[in-house]
């Protein structure tokens, strides 16, 4: 009996002995997945604000640059204003024009009649006006109130024009330059606290707070704290009323997390701990003289509260009764006991392997998350830096042609028209008019000056088409024509538009369009407009791979469940068929299949796969945003796009689209 006693003593203390060990085991794994995830939260999000902080900041530094906002073009520059809005709508409320005085010249909104009292209103005395106008850089403000009493935060892009009459020093590259203004973006504090609720994770049991770097607290849940000093003097006795003894240590904490680019702490307050992630928010960095803006704008904050150590203390406490039990009743029932012990151990092991896969389950999907907010930030980047070039050259282009008429053939072109002026305009006039050489070299600035406007309204257009596709504003206002007419309207205007149009220069080498309708008429109900932008689309980009072999346009009727979409190039066995759209109105029976095959070089192997996608594309030239353009417009129709290379001895590449004869 003494045995069996004895044995049962070694056996409840090394079992208690073991439980307390394994809870403690428990206790730290749960605690580093917790801790894990609240880091994971923390970068995502805080990555997330920096990349939309940064594309507002890009929007703000190619209005500023802009001709037209160095011109104070008004018009044009409230043209600008909405558009920055409309791609950044999912943050900020407004756009801004200030003049060289403070003055609001313009702004998003500006026809609502009661926005009519803010034209002109004097905003010199704002910050975010005086900090740009004095060091020339870029300005992100704390929160303060607007003039609609709405808390905002502001960021602001100075407007720097060279001086015309300054000198350039060409060893020392420096130019003399004069403040013009300020182009202004505004978030409310409610839109960013809701664009920072959007970005956690449904099943993450978390807050989120952002403060900026001065301390000042910029979001959190109880809206009554936002735009308080977190280390003043109001908001101070709060918190040691409520932490007490503890105020100390949680004040150090936001001093570290606010000096810090990222890190964790870990909180405790009487029965419950708290997980502190933070993670630094970053603006775009502009001043390559190596200044700091665009270094911490502020501190995201992640807290999840837990009570890990509370409940494994009880469990502690739990299982020593359950140790002092199997003490009292092990000599009767000891092998029972074992028994029990052993399958008790299964059962939670197997408990503790269900919550780590759980657990891992929930890394990985952050993990996905945030690789796809890395590529998302990629691909905005890759935009922003193709947009910005793509809209730069036409504008260099049109600003250069200009300037070059007006120092060769019209000096007094900007003069203006009155008095001797207008007799100086029309002197050099008649004397261009009488030099042909002369007048050709004008004509052909002029055609340059057409040729880069018209590419530079192409980019903005795709660029708004793109907006409203992903806004779910794209409309269509549908009709019945005769599609061969509309193909043959296509081919006619891509014809006069050759010599002017620099992607269809290879039409000067007579590229031959060979037009061959199965039938005629062929009426569709679509878009008449938009089915022109797709046309022109592809027969010009079949232009620009065809070298100067000819390009053949198909066009035939068929049943809707006949469709094949190998039957163009026969036993061709690789298309790329965008289908992410299916036909559902199965009572369409008949669909005009539409095809424009060239004879170049083919579709590259590396981008065919994602052929329809944003930005795809391996020319020097163009967004990549037609195909992708063109996809949407024939999906909103209920038709379908795709792409083949041809494997026969012609090469090249067709693409053909279908369109429903019938609505």
């Amino acid at each position: 009996m003494s045995i069996v006693i004895a044995s049962s003593i070694i056996l409840a203390i090394f079992s208690f002995n073991y439980f307390t060990q394994t809870a403690n085991q428990i206790q730290e794994l749960a605690i580093n997945d917790l801790q894990t995830n609240a880091e994971i939260e923390a970068y995502s999000i805080s990555n997330s604000l920096s990349n939309a902080i940064s594309a507002i900041t890009s929007n703000l530094m190619l209005i500023a640059n802009s001709p037209s906002t160095m011109e104070g073009n008004l018009s044009k520059i409230q043209i600008l204003l909405d558009s920055g809005l409309e791609t950044t709508s999912n943050l900020t409320d407004g756009y801004y024009y200030l003049d060289s005085n403070g003055r609001l010249k313009t702004f998003t909104g500006i026809e609502k009649e009661q926005n009519a009292n803010y034209r002109d209103a004097d905003l010199s005395h704002r910050a975010y006006f005086q900090i740009p106008n004095e060091s020339e850089n870029p300005y992100i403000s704390t929160v303060i109130d607007s003039n609609d009493n709405v808390p905002r935060m502001f960021i602001s892009f100075p407007i720097l024009k060279i001086n015309q009459t300054g000198v350039s020093q060409p060893q020392t590259n420096s130019y003399v330059t004069s403040f013009e203004g300020v182009i202004v973006a505004s978030i409310a504090a409610k839109t960013l606290g809701n664009y920072l609720e959007g970005q956690i994770h449904p099943k993450f049991n978390g807050d989120i707070a952002f403060m900026d770097r001065n301390g000042t607290i910029i979001y959190t849940q109880n809206q009554t704290y936002i735009g308080k000093d977190f280390f003043g003097n109001e908001f101070q006795p709060y918190i040691k009323s409520i932490l007490k003894a503890k105020a100390e240590e949680f004040n150090n904490i936001i001093s570290k997390a606010l000096n810090s680019e990222s890190g964790l702490s870990e909180f405790h307050f009487e029965n419950t701990s708290t997980t502190i992630a933070y993670d630094g928010v970053r603006g775009l960095k502009i001043d390559e003289s190596g200044g700091q803006f665009g270094n911490n704008i502020g501190t995201l904050f992640v807290t999840i509260p837990h009570r890990l150590a509370g409940d494994v203390a009880t469990l502690i406490d739990n299982q020593q009764l359950t140790n002092f039990s199997i003490i009292a009743v092990i000599v009767v029932i000891a092998t029972a006991t074992a028994i029990i012990l052993l399958r008790w151990n299964d059962t939670l092991k197997k408990r503790v392997a269900q919550r780590t896969a759980q657990l891992n389950e929930t890394v990985d999907k952050l993990s996905q998350a945030n690789e796809g907010l890395k590529l998302h930030d990629k691909m905005q980047k890759e935009f922003i830096h193709v947009a910005a070039h793509e809209l730069r050259t036409p504008s260099q282009a049109i600003s250069g042609n200009l300037e070059l008429i007006e120092m060769t053939y019209l000096p007094s072109l900007f003069e203006g028209s009155e008095g001797g002026k207008q007799n100086s305009f029309d002197s050099e006039f008649e004397d261009l008019a009488k030099d042909k050489d002369k007048l050709q070299e004008f004509k052909s600035g002029l055609v340059s000056t057409y040729r880069n406007s018209q590419r530079l309204e192409k980019i903005v257009n795709n660029i708004l088409d793109v907006s409203r596709i992903e806004s779910q504003r794209f409309e269509l206002h549908k009709e019945y024509f005769n599609l061969n007419e509309k193909i043959q309207n296509v081919i006619k205007d891509i014809h006069s538009r050759s010599i002017i149009n620099p992607l269809l220069h290879n039409l000067q080498k007579n590229i031959k369009i060979e037009f061959e309708p199965s039938e005629d008429p062929i009426t569709v109900f679509a878009d008449k407009i938009r089915m022109f932008e797709v046309m022109t689309n592809l027969i010009t980009n079949a232009i620009k791979f065809s070298g100067d072999k000819p390009i053949t346009i198909t066009v035939k009727k068929i049943q809707k469940n006949a469709i094949d979409h190998k039957h163009q190039l026969g036993e061709n066995k690789k298309v790329h068929k965008d289908d992410t759209t299916q036909n559902r109105d199965e009572n369409i029976l008949m669909m005009a299949i539409v095809s424009i095959r060239d004879r170049g070089t083919g579709i590259d192997s590396d981008i065919f796969p994602r052929l329809f996608t944003k930005f795809t594309t391996k020319s020097s030239q163009g967004t990549g945003l037609g195909l992708y353009i063109s996809k949407s417009i024939i999906e909103s129709h209920g038709g379908q796009i795709w792409a083949q290379n041809n494997f026969d001895e012609d090469k090249g590449a067709t693409f053909s689209f279908s369109l429903p004869l019938s609505p």
